[in-house]
């Protein structure tokens, strides 16, 4: 498991990508320090401003001064959640990494539950223990893609789309290639299992979005989520076939 990039300080780093939510950003980053300080380690909050155009970046920015803890990143256009999650880990200055949304779906606290789970795995998936505030279509739909996600790819975890807490090292490892917001986190979980990284799932409580609206169940992201599933799917595909016959050749099985 290779690992490249300069050494990260012992502690977390917690990512949160942010594109117009002026109304929660306060309050959420409030309690993610409360609950951050409430582990007892080293710890920062990295807010991703996806190109808001409304007041989200002035907030996290006054956040920051008031909290050394809290820094901000801003991506250069909207380039969806995703993309705010990737570049908070490659800039996060710690050696374990996890990313939250801004409505808080998943509280800190649980930390306290999943890191004695990393003596034995470098990912600690939390899986939600319900789908409060999910319409029936979107319900259907996280279905739906789960059942695709094992099928196509034999990894039998029961959340793929959650929340997850990672050895920086995995993400210094992979290389992701998926732009949607739906398929990254499965993507990379798939190439750190393929790569022989430890997975294990924890069951946590899910907590519903109290303001703004949600956009992750959009038609939009669904489609493009599909594409990225299909085509990475393709791909490895190939990729272990071409592999399996390299192995067939070094051993003589497969002549030219």
């Amino acid at each position: 498991m290779p690992d490249t990039g300069a050494p990260s300080l012992t502690g977390i780093s917690a990512v949160f990508p942010a594109y117009n939510e002026e109304r929660s950003v306060r309050s959420t980053i409030a309690r993610a320090l409360d609950a951050m300080r409430s582990i007892g380690l080293p710890f920062e909050i990295l807010v991703v401003d996806d190109a808001s155009s409304d007041s989200t970046g002035r907030i996290a920015e006054d956040l920051a001064r008031e909290n050394p803890e809290v820094r901000v990143l801003r991506n250069p256009a909207n380039l969806g959640q995703g993309a705010g999650i990737v570049l908070g880990f490659q800039q996060a200055r710690y050696d374990l990494v996890i990313h939250n949304a801004m409505d808080y779906p998943f509280d800190l606290r649980d930390l306290g539950r999943m890191l004695p789970l990393l003596e034995r795995a470098d990912i600690v998936v939390a899986s939600r223990d319900r789908r409060a505030g999910y319409s029936m279509r979107r319900k259907i739909m996280s279905v739906v893609n789960g059942t695709l996600l094992r099928l196509l790819f034999g990894l039998k975890l029961r959340d793929f789309n959650f929340v997850q807490l990672y050895r920086r090292e995995v993400w210094r490892s992979i290389r992701v290639e998926s732009h949607s917001t739906a398929f990254l986190t499965p993507e990379a979980l798939i190439r750190a299992r393929d790569m022989g990284f430890r997975i294990v799932e924890m069951p946590a409580r899910y907590h519903p979005r109290q303001t703004g609206k949600a956009t992750a169940g959009s038609f939009q992201v669904v489609s493009r989520s599909l594409r990225d599933m299909l085509t990475f799917w393709w791909k490895r595909s190939i990729a272990r076939r071409e592999y399996r016959a390299q192995l067939r050749n070094g051993r003589g099985e497969v002549r030219g």
